[in-house]
């Protein structure tokens, strides 16, 4: 069995039609040789539609200030020198970085109309554009020095893999896909495939395009 450092947990893929186990490998940044060696498969060519698979050492998780429950407190986060633009330029921050409801909440939920602009959060190349168990359709950026976005629940994806894209640059547009409560936009900073606090990353409120925060959070 797969062994799980701290406080990493283990993340489940249903695999869906068309996908490889490059492709699969690739979006959640494995190796295909681990993934293979998780799942107890000796051929690539044994995948299934449908079929669950273990993704080995992903989404662990490391806080840079956590989570308070005042919608004050929330921005009370350390400054990372890496900075991105906010990929919602009018919305609401529902959820926060950190625990809830007894599991990892790996990065923000910014609500907006469904149809709302996803701006990439910095320039970079398109690793993955597709869909994901749970997090619906997704894009994936893989920006310079070891950084990845992840955006998900969209409506529509307007990028295509291997595609690069700018600081800016219209990427999707929010949506309800996946597991969801309602049209957010799920978004997830990533450093060497460790997931921190995006609030860390962006602007504060104020002169930002976000302005508010909601003291319930939501997915």
């Amino acid at each position: 069995m797969a062994q799980y450092a701290g406080n990493a947990r283990p993340v489940e893929h249903v695999v869906q039609p068309g996908e490889t186990v490059y492709h699969i490998a690739r979006a959640y940044g494995v190796s295909v040789q681990r993934l293979l060696q998780a799942n107890h498969l000796s051929d690539s060519r044994d995948l299934r539609v449908g079929q669950s698979l273990l993704i080995p050492g992903s989404y662990t998780y490391a806080s840079l200030g956590g989570v308070e429950s005042a919608p004050g407190a929330i921005w009370s986060v350390p400054r990372a020198s890496r900075q991105f633009a906010w990929p919602v330029w009018l919305g609401t921050v529902t959820s926060g970085f950190g625990m809830r409801h007894g599991t990892m909440h790996d990065g923000v939920d910014i609500a907006a109309p469904v149809g709302t602009a996803v701006h990439a959060a910095d320039s970079g190349i398109v690793v993955f554009a597709g869909r994901l168990n749970g997090y619906g359709n997704t894009v994936i950026i893989r920006h310079s020095d070891n950084y990845v976005t992840v955006y998900g629940h969209n409506s529509r994806i307007l990028v295509s893999e291997r595609a690069l894209v700018a600081r800016g640059q219209i990427v999707a547009e929010v949506g309800t896909s996946g597991r969801t409560t309602g049209p957010n936009l799920h978004f997830e900073v990533r450093y060497d495939n460790h997931a921190y606090n995006p609030l860390s990353y962006l602007a504060p409120p104020g002169p930002s395009p976000i302005e508010s925060f909601a003291r319930n959070g939501s997915s």
